[in-house]
């Protein structure tokens, strides 16, 4: 049988397959794109018998499964009820906060890779800001999170992927600056932070360190790319996790 158009057409003779026995026939493709004359017109295949079926129909049933799994919450488990709902908001840290929740609104729309830089004395809430946007995210978008000097730790160990911290289309990166400071670390931090520069993927930092001071930890190279290409914001108030405690 030829079929219109010059797509296939089969042999009239069949064959059994050795292995479970059924019928099938060989079948005559064109070659869909222009290769050399030396290739002929098309090829011959064989139909697939009833095991290759069944094989391929185990195949989709195994990688179906695998989407089932759940996918590992990219936040630390102490750090996922962090939301905007549960963030105190005063006077001195709201205009901040309307920024963090803009941030999540317009995410899709950002093409630059701008993202924010959270800085502020400890128990400013930066944190709880930065996972506030990360859980915001993290169901539509590829989400990971990172404590720097944990961080640092697993790259001295070489026990750390880049990738994913570079390609993850947000990133936050919790206390910058607070790593052991040398060489070493300001370049495989360079390499982080300019790889999502590259890729236009925005990133979140936090640091306790005001401008002044990040420069004096990272160096003016990180530092500069850091502040160049986000937005910084300074959170004010209290220390919230010694009021927790009554202090």
């Amino acid at each position: 049988m030829i079929k219109k158009r010059g797509i296939r057409r089969y042999f009239r003779s069949v064959e059994r397959c050795p292995s479970c026995g059924s019928l099938r026939r060989r079948i005559y493709r064109l070659h869909l794109f222009p290769v050399p004359e030396s290739f002929g017109k098309g090829q011959w295949y064989w139909e697939d018998c009833s095991c290759i079926k069944e094989e391929r129909a185990e195949q989709r049933r195994a990688r179906t499964e695998l989407l089932r799994v759940p996918i590992e919450d990219p936040i630390p488990l102490g750090l996922r009820n962090h939301s905007f709902e549960n963030f105190k908001v005063f006077t001195f840290n709201q205009e901040t906060y309307k920024i963090c929740t803009s941030f999540v609104e317009k995410f899709d729309q950002i093409s630059s890779g701008q993202g924010l830089v959270l800085m502020g004395k400890s128990g400013t809430g930066k944190t709880h800001l930065a996972c506030a946007i990360a859980n915001s995210l993290k169901d539509k978008h590829r989400v990971q999170f990172a404590y720097v000097p944990t961080l640092l730790e697993k790259m001295r160990k070489g026990i750390v992927e880049l990738e994913p911290l570079i390609h993850a289309d947000l990133l936050v990166l919790d206390d910058l600056g607070s790593e052991r400071e040398s060489a070493w670390t300001t370049e495989r931090l360079l390499i982080i932070v300019d790889g999502r520069l590259t890729n236009c993927k925005p990133t979140v930092y936090t640091t306790n360190y005001e401008v002044e001071d990040l420069e004096k930890r990272l160096g003016m190279r990180l530092t500069s790319r850091i502040l160049g290409h986000n937005v910084a914001l300074l959170l004010h108030g209290p220390d919230y996790r010694l009021q927790r405690y009554g202090y």
